[in-house]
């Protein structure tokens, strides 16, 4: 039982070190892109900023790795950010909070259960219903 347990340590600190060298490799990648970059390639006229700076920010947070990995809106959340949906569910939470939008009845939003990508999440949340002050 302990060499098991051992043994799954080992791979589990193998397996973290890997996905630590992978995001490292591609904030590598994209060294000298920013949330500038990222806003830039996102139709703000029509977007809210305050959106895209959640959704950028708190995906940024989620990754804790030691260098900032440069996001695109066509990073994939599960294949290339390695969220899992429950993850995503807290960071859908506070990206909400951070840009005042309701997450009542996301169930009716077009994208509801499509979002993919880093830039389906900022149309997910666009979609959401602004919360008025009264709603706070």
């Amino acid at each position: 039982m302990g060499g098991s347990l051992l043994a799954l340590g080992s791979l589990v600190a193998v397996l973290s070190r890997h996905e630590a060298l992978r995001l490292a490799r591609m904030a590598q990648s994209r060294a000298g892109e920013s949330i500038c970059q990222f806003a830039r390639s996102i139709d703000c006229r029509r977007v809210d900023t305050w959106v895209v700076r959640a959704v950028y920010e708190e995906l940024q947070r989620s990754l804790s790795v030691a260098v900032a990995v440069p996001l695109r809106v066509t990073d994939h959340l599960q294949r290339d950010l390695r969220l899992d949906a429950d993850d995503l569910d807290d960071l859908v939470v506070d990206m909400a909070q951070r840009s005042r939008r309701s997450l009542v009845d996301t169930s009716a939003n077009p994208l509801f259960g499509k979002v993919t990508t880093v830039g389906d999440l900022v149309e997910f949340l666009q979609a959401q219903p602004r919360l008025t002050n009264s709603a706070v």
